[in-house]
């Protein structure tokens, strides 16, 4: 009977000799769940807190980078225009020849052109589109070019005529914290555009009801259409939406649609509607956006591209005139809507370098509330070996006093 008592309370201080040990050893407290229930449910809870915020810490260094890399490839842009204004104010003063204004600033006007294009395609690191929105199999815009692109019969050269925006509305998004997600890249129809934009459908629309409840989309914003809706009831729910754009009725009985803000409209029936099919609005036979605009609505406004084309025509035929006019008036208004995005860029890199900050401290916190619950006393951790060694000794001696040699264990 003392023998096994003996056993028994040498193996419980070899155990929590080796329980101390392990902890010295690899520095944490609980080994097990047993060890501390609440402490182990804790463990668990923080050490998912800190996986989370370091994912988010990589995906606010991914944004913020992104979103640098976007701005300065508009300040290209920016530069890019600057230098164009001061070209056309130039060519405006009435002191040029024809031949400088169509052979030296047209000329150069074309290649600020060809720059512009290559800016607007460019991609980042993976290989994909800043300014597409969420496309990435394609370029974000197109250039069109063809052999005589003024009015007036003249030749100028293979020049580019036109530009075409194959991207989309959307945008790429980052997940910064739970529930909060930021864009982290602007549309190129909307950052490359230059004036505003109107659409009228041409077509007389006063007799329209709405044949069933439908749906369509206008800048990616949702308007429903119910049963009996007749063109002033969609004009309405339009205008009450939160879009950039205002409806209005034209003197053709359609439906006229203008931006507030430079930027292409971007039209779509949703789900098997055909609402701006029927009212004149989009093109039937291709009616995925974005330009897919009937063929018998009239559309005005022109992209960055398109002010700077007609910049260079204009150049290219001598008037001065339009020149100094139209065209300058064009070019301003394309670097306030650029410099728009560039300013709301701007403000989204604040934000995120602010978030970067309480990302940092969050982590830091939670890191230090981890370690307290999981991390071993070092010194309390030496004392309590000491003290189990010097027990352990103890009962040894002790052991050794209480179970005397006989003859039997000679004889064996």
């Amino acid at each position: 009977m003392i023998h096994s008592d003996l056993v028994l309370t040498l193996n419980r201080q070899n155990s929590a000799i080796e329980k101390v040990e392990n902890g010295l050893s690899t520095g944490m407290r609980i080994q097990k769940p047993s060890d501390d229930p609440a402490g182990s449910a804790n463990q668990n809870i923080l050490s998912s807190r800190l996986n989370e915020l370091t994912q988010y810490d990589r995906n606010v260094v991914d944004a913020k980078d992104r979103m640098n890399l976007i701005d300065g490839q508009l300040s290209r842009v920016t530069d890019i225009l600057q230098r164009i204004r001061e070209l056309t104010v130039q060519a405006a003063n009435g002191t040029n020849t024809k031949f400088e204004l169509s052979e030296a600033i047209g000329r150069e006007i074309e290649q600020h052109l060809l720059a512009l294009v290559d800016l607007a395609n460019v991609k980042d690191s993976t290989g994909r589109n800043l300014f597409g929105g969420s496309v990435t199999e394609r370029e974000s815009f197109v250039a069109v070019f063809s052999n005589n692109v003024t009015e007036g019969g003249l030749d100028n050269g293979r020049a580019m005529s036109g530009v075409v925006y194959q991207g989309d509305i959307l945008t790429q998004r980052r997940e910064i914290e739970r529930g909060e997600q930021m864009d982290v890249t602007v549309p190129g129809n909307k950052a490359f555009w230059g004036t505003n934009m109107t659409v009228a459908s041409n077509y007389n629309s006063q007799q329209y009801v709405a044949r069933g409840n439908q749906s369509f989309a206008i800048d990616g914003i949702r308007i429903n259409v119910n049963a009996g809706d007749s063109l002033k009831e969609i004009v309405q729910k339009i205008n009450a939406s939160p879009l950039d754009v205002e409806a209005s009725i034209g003197a053709q009985n359609d439906l006229v649609l203008t931006t507030k803000s430079p930027h292409q409209i971007w039209l779509e029936d949703l789900e098997g509607s055909t609402v701006l099919q029927d009212i004149g609005m989009i093109d039937g036979n291709n009616p995925a956006p974005g330009n897919n605009y009937h063929p018998g609505a009239v559309v005005s406004g022109k992209s960055m591209f398109d002010v700077v084309m007609q910049l260079r025509d204009d150049l290219m035929r001598g008037d001065q005139a339009q020149i100094g006019g139209k065209d300058l008036e064009a070019i301003d208004m394309t670097m306030d809507n650029l410099l728009r995005y560039r300013s709301e860029v701007g403000a989204r890199v604040n934000r995120i370098e602010m978030h970067e900050q309480r990302l940092a401290l969050d982590k830091s916190y939670t890191q230090e509330l981890l370690s307290k619950n999981q991390s071993i006393d070092i010194i309390e951790s030496i004392v309590d070996l000491k003290w189990l060694e010097s027990v352990h000794g103890y009962a040894l001696r002790v052991g050794a006093d209480m179970i005397k040699p006989s003859l039997m264990d000679f004889l064996r």
